[in-house]
């Protein structure tokens, strides 16, 4: 949705009152973000440096988990009461947004005044927020879920050649974890992590066009190929390869308790502060030719607000150009992850950086980045199936059906 222009009668400013110029105050713009942990202090930090580094616009961030704001933003927008100047959202989210005409569109000639460019982001990030040749999101980052392994139990164990080529199969899961106990590790192999992130990287890899519905509106979750991805959880969960469904497997990563722990590379900083020396892989696969990892992005959006100038949509773009360009570096070695501001990686090692990998050009088809209007509904549905499937709890035939279920009810109740 494009933002409404309202235009402002002409006024005469009395000459007296044009040398007070120089001393206006800056610009105001409130600032929602979804980073609450670790990656929130960093956040913080970055508001903090643009506050500092000019005088044209000051920055109010307001930090909250991201289903605060998810349930905040329709009310905010309905009610046109504390609506942000901008936001920072998951890209998946953006399409309902923009279906319900709770976004605007990016004005063209402000981003230009600011001095953003496409040609300046990851293409797919930057490209996946563009809906009907009108541009909704910046991205900040793309953020993947990886595979971390334990380089001193790998080392004890001789595990080490399972991992030489890069990827880990799920072949290799099983046969890592029985050499390793054969010597007397008694540990869990390999974890039941978050639950819709793992899957659908697991699925990205069966389907690559990341299809969660054939025509844009009914799902089809009830498939074959993600059936088989439950499959394959399920039977690694009864093998005993698996942390039990309720059990904390980032404690026992940090622990020394699992060989091998799926996570987002945003945990990379938490892992670094349990001391465990650790490895960084793509997304454990069924074949190694075909290398898939789930992947957000936080983008910076605008919601919809009438009240809102100009002046400070204009303020709002000069922030997001400094975040992009003077704070990437930042939020790749501090944040853990992978900035969206190409020229941020000049300036970065992509050799020294764990999640480096997932910014090599030869990498970019490894970004599945789903996209469904309906998403905030399927999140919902898949998650609440969580991994009761893998002890039996729920069949795997009636879980995906439940899925299908609950998404077309919720859908049909709008």
């Amino acid at each position: 949705m494009k933002k409404r222009n309202f235009l402002i009668p002409a006024m005469v400013i009395p000459m007296a009152l044009t040398s007070i110029t120089a001393f206006a105050a800056p610009v105001e713009i409130d600032y929602w973000s979804v980073f609450t942990g670790g990656d929130g202090a960093v956040m913080q930090g970055m508001v903090d440096a643009f506050n500092e580094a000019q005088d044209e616009v000051h920055v109010n961030h307001t930090p909250m988990t991201a289903d605060d704001l998810y349930q905040k933003i329709p009310l905010a927008v309905q009610t046109g009461t504390e609506v942000p100047d901008v936001a920072v959202v998951h890209i998946e989210r953006i399409p309902n947004f923009v279906s319900n005409d709770m976004l605007y569109s990016y004005d063209e000639d402000i981003l230009a005044e600011a001095g953003i460019s496409a040609d300046d982001y990851i293409a797919s990030a930057f490209g996946a927020s563009n809906i009907d040749d009108e541009q909704y999101g910046i991205p900040l980052d793309v953020h993947s879920y990886v595979t971390y392994y334990n380089k001193d139990l790998f080392d004890q164990y001789d595990l080490n050649s399972y991992v030489e080529d890069g990827v880990l199969t799920f072949d290799e899961i099983r046969e890592l974890g029985d050499k390793a106990r054969e010597q007397g590790f008694e540990g869990d192999v390999f974890d039941l992590g978050w639950m819709r992130a793992q899957l659908l990287s697991f699925y990205a890899q069966l389907d690559p066009e990341l299809t969660l519905s054939e025509d844009g509106t009914n799902p089809c979750i009830n498939n074959e190929n993600m059936k088989k991805v439950f499959e394959t959880m399920k039977s690694l969960a009864e093998d005993g390869y698996t942390n039990a469904k309720d059990g904390d497997a980032a404690a026992e990563f940090y622990g020394g308790e699992m060989l091998v722990w799926m996570e987002g590379i945003w945990m990379k900083a938490a892992v670094v502060d349990a001391g465990i020396n650790f490895g960084m892989l793509p997304c454990v696969v069924y074949d190694p030719a075909v290398v898939k990892n789930w992947t957000s992005s936080h983008n910076f959006v605008q919601f919809a607000d009438e009240e809102r100038t100009e002046e400070e949509d204009l303020a709002v773009a000069k922030f997001i150009k400094f975040m992009g360009e003077s704070n990437s570096v930042t939020w790749a070695e501090d944040a853990g992850q992978c900035p969206a501001y190409l020229a941020a990686w000049d300036n970065l090692d992509l050799n020294e950086l764990p999640q480096g990998f997932l910014a090599k050009p030869e990498n970019v088809d490894t970004l599945a980045i789903y996209s469904y209007d309906y998403w905030g509904m399927f999140d919902t549905a898949f998650s609440r199936v969580g991994w009761d499937f893998t002890d039996g709890t729920i069949g795997i035939d009636d879980a995906l059906a439940q899925i299908d279920a609950e998404i077309t009810d919720a859908i049909a109740a709008q």
